[in-house]
């Protein structure tokens, strides 16, 4: 089917759930980040601990990545609809368990209870565009509802301080609650599993047969090509962007504050930006192997830059880590090849197979640069110089590995 061909009814229908998903996937990220801003008033009203309050923030991701198998084989079998609903409503438990928790293991039980309500907010939203949309639109459709829902971690920024100073975090967090629940609500209201007429063979499964399905996906050789790649481009990106590139624009290069906030906020704001751009790219180069060869190289290229040049000023500094920022972005082409290479009946478990390589890879990177800076650093100073070029030097030999690893993945030309 092509896009002209889909009717302007469905199209209408299509178009109002992506917006419901849309939001529903805000409601994900907003989650996701939103510790990072309440932290120091949860330490300082509960006597938490800064170990404590890793093992609460971290709950949510742990929870979230068991999940995904999980999600994967609701997502086939129940469909969007359904799976979504029922989670969100869990999420709005967990956040409401958050906010009457008085110690660290209330914290943390609602924060594992989000991770799992969230379990299906990126993944039911690429499940429902394909199955409403032809093949060749779910890039771009991917990359579009990606960015727009990304903006919600900008909610979890200066919206969420400010409605903790105005009614406190208990009081934001039931606020969450409701809104939570409302998104609940719509998902089941507004979303459907597939287009009229248009019955997936999943949705008949027995559960002998969904964990059938778990094992093809498994058995799928070109899947685990997509896997490798997926494994180190985010992992690799969040190491960068979310971890290291604050440290070492203060620690080498002396910018603070505002400033390395400001250099932040572009480096975050042109990844955004990259993800959209990569579908220029794909069509450019009528070849979505390509076009994600290419940015990897374009991205190990500039971190071995970084890991050479010792006596780096920090405006080029930054440059290159903005120039980082958009080589990397093709995690939405991932995404793509990922569904590429699955069939109808299976794409709900085999998108959560690869994202559970995303969140291993971004565990793994995240660790292993940590090892790689601690290594060279003493408690309580600033990291030097070749610490921070190791972490470069090594991220990009991982990228260099995992390139390998998937050049053997089918081709899928861009429409």
């Amino acid at each position: 089917m092509t896009p002209a061909s889909i009717p302007p009814a469905r199209s209408r229908v299509a178009a109002r759930m992506l917006a419901v998903l849309c939001a529903a996937f805000m409601a994900s990220q907003f989650f996701r980040v939103s510790n990072a801003v309440i932290a120091p008033e949860l330490m300082r009203t509960l006597s938490i601990s800064s170990e404590a309050m890793g093992v609460i923030t971290g709950a949510f991701f742990l929870a979230f990545g068991i999940m995904q198998i999980p999600t994967g084989m609701l997502l086939d079998r129940f469909g969007p609809r359904r799976t979504m609903s029922g989670l969100f409503v869990i999420a709005a438990a967990g956040s409401a368990v958050f906010a009457t928790a008085e110690g660290v293991a209330g914290l943390a039980i609602g924060r594992a209870l989000i991770g799992i309500g969230c379990a299906a907010g990126l993944m039911g939203m690429l499940v429902a565009i394909a199955r409403w949309y032809p093949p060749e639109r779910f890039a771009r459709l991917s990359a579009m509802v990606y960015v727009v829902g990304g903006a919600g971690v900008l909610f979890a920024t200066t919206p969420l301080a400010a409605a903790a100073d105005t009614i406190g975090w208990r009081g934001a967090f039931w606020a969450t609650t409701a809104v939570t629940l409302g998104f609940a609500v719509m998902l089941f209201a507004m979303v459907r599993d597939a287009p009229p007429g248009q019955e997936v063979e999943s949705t008949r499964e027995t559960f002998g047969e969904m964990l059938g399905g778990v094992r093809a996906v498994c058995a799928n050789r070109q899947l685990w090509h997509v896997c490798a790649i997926q494994f180190v481009n985010y992992g690799s990106i969040i190491a960068i962007v979310g971890l290291w590139a604050g440290p070492y624009l203060n620690d080498i290069h002396g910018l603070q504050g505002v400033l390395r906030g400001n250099v932040l906020f572009v480096i975050n704001l042109v990844m955004l930006a990259g993800v959209l751009g990569y579908g220029v790219v794909e069509r450019k180069l009528r070849s979505r192997k390509r076009a994600i060869a290419a940015g990897s190289v374009a991205s190990a290229a500039i971190l071995l830059v970084l890991a050479l040049w010792p006596g780096i000023g920090p405006w080029p500094a930054a440059g290159l880590l903005i120039a980082f920022a958009v080589t990397s972005a093709h995690i939405m082409l991932n995404h793509a090849h990922a569904r590429a290479v699955l069939p109808d009946h299976l794409v709900g478990r085999g998108l959560t197979l690869q994202n559970v390589a995303v969140f291993f890879g971004v565990a793994a990177m995240q660790s292993a640069t940590g090892v790689i800076i601690g290594s060279f650093t003493v408690v309580g100073e600033a990291a030097p110089g070749i610490a921070y070029r190791s972490v470069f030097g090594f991220l990009a030999l991982m990228i260099v590995i995992s390139l390998l690893l998937y050049l053997p993945a089918r081709d899928v030309e861009a429409a």
